[in-house]
């Protein structure tokens, strides 16, 4: 009742994540449950007492009740979201009156108006800072200070579509398993659009999903031409046109757009790095290196940055550089870039190559998520060509976002005489190259 026809949804796996942000939420543990227990083969059991607010006001406990509400609405917020949008969204007024905030007598009338719209756009700003800093941590912020937005304007289009991009970034860069990321990203996608259906930011909403959900190649850019005509310095929409045109090969229209958006926000570490990624997916591997070197002059810290120069660095056959890049990256990411110096050390790139493998799949083995497409990669990096097609099918069915490079990525070369990889290509509906 709640997902519209089509909507991609792993259901146990995403009941089995919602429980888990509940447990973290409540400080609870699933082994020695105060909260929540797991029947098994049935589901899940709230066990706790439950009282009264007046009772629950004289007692004291670990989780202040007020901080408990909160943080329990953050972890169960989006099925609340859900049916608020398909309701079709919250009054804005206060209290039990039954007026919106633009009713009443006199003077008040445009105060108790003003106030939640102004509430409302705080929370949107809240919300792009946080989405901005593309951590998990902050993806996850921004969703709850849309929701509260939301909350305040249900009828904000810019919300809705700042969620959408939000729960898609979240699947996007694997912080989210991408069928729990995908499936609210089109509700809220299709949510803003039906509110606005002149608004940039709902079709650029869509048209993301539209490539990363369900690969519809002429659906996203559609719907991004439609953005882009409605707002022309949009670096946001250049940037994803950019990308989308570079996964189709037109290479030079890509980079045109991605330069126009580097123009427009010359200090996005997001966009200077997806250039020198453009080039490298162009196949013009000394303008990569460049861009790549730029960006990280610009963002010595950025994660990215360092892992796409170690990438182009392998590509171009340039083994020194690349295992600097690859110890730098691995520093800003775990703290440990003297393990990559060891292994090189040890095996040279072949070792490193294997310890990446072997520590994604024991992470895939424990149940957490990891990206199938990683791993082709590098098996991809050794030439073991079956490995690295039986994980491209893997990627397929999670649906996952790097398959959207399928087509021009060079790391996966080695792959593209093989039939089962044409077969797969041709799945995804990719243009004849």
């Amino acid at each position: 009742r709640l997902w519209a026809p089509g909507t991609h949804l792993d259901v146990d796996a995403s009941l089995n994540t919602a429980v888990a942000r509940v447990r973290e939420a409540l400080g609870d543990s699933a082994g020695r449950p105060s909260f929540v227990e797991t029947v098994p083969r049935r589901g899940y059991r709230f066990t706790a007492e439950v009282t009264s607010p007046t009772d629950a006001s004289r007692r004291s406990g670990p989780v202040s009740g007020r901080r408990w509400w909160a943080a329990a609405m953050v972890a169960l917020g989006l099925p609340i979201l859900i049916w608020v949008a398909l309701r079709g969204g919250v009054p804005t007024g206060a209290g039990g009156s039954g007026r919106s905030a633009g009713e009443g007598n006199g003077d008040g009338a445009s105060v108790s108006a003003t106030r939640p719209a102004a509430a409302a756009r705080e929370q949107l700003l809240i919300a792009r800072h946080h989405a901005d800093r593309r951590s998990r941590e902050g993806l996850e912020k921004s969703i709850a200070a849309f929701q509260s937005a939301i909350a305040l304007d249900g009828s904000s289009a810019e919300a809705y579509s700042g969620l959408a991009v939000s729960y898609s970034l979240l699947g996007i860069y694997d912080y989210w398993r991408p069928r729990e990321a995908f499936g609210p990203a089109e509700t809220m996608a299709r949510r803003a659009l039906e509110l606005d259906p002149e608004a940039a930011e709902a079709h650029l909403a869509m048209g993301l999903v539209a490539a990363v959900a369900h690969w519809d190649w002429s659906a996203a850019e559609g719907h991004l031409d439609r953005a882009l005509a409605l707002d022309p310095d949009s670096a946001v929409v250049l940037h994803l046109r950019g990308q989308l045109l570079s996964a189709l090969g037109r290479h030079a229209e890509a980079l045109a757009a991605v330069r126009r958006a580097l123009e427009i926000e010359p200090t996005s570490p997001v966009i200077s790095t997806s250039l020198a990624w453009l080039f490298f997916y162009a196949v013009r591997g000394e303008e990569a290196t460049t861009q790549a070197h730029r960006a990280i002059e610009l963002f010595p810290e950025y994660y990215d940055a360092w892992d796409n120069l170690k990438w182009i660095q392998l590509t171009l056959g340039n083994e020194a550089e690349a295992v600097e890049a690859w110890i730098r990256s691995d520093e800003i990411d775990s703290g440990d870039g003297e393990g990559v110096r060891r292994g090189y050390a040890a095996g040279g790139l072949e070792r490193l190559h294997r310890e990446s493998i072997e520590a994604g799949l024991a992470r895939w083995e424990s149940g957490r998520y990891q990206s199938p497409y990683d791993l082709a990669i590098e098996y991809a990096a050794l030439g073991e060509v079956d490995d690295a097609m039986v994980w491209l099918e893997r990627s397929f069915a999670e649906r996952e976002t790097d398959l959207v490079d399928l087509a021009v990525d060079p790391r996966l070369d080695v792959l593209r005489t093989e039939p089962r990889f044409a077969e797969l290509r041709e799945r995804l509906g990719f243009p004849a190259s």
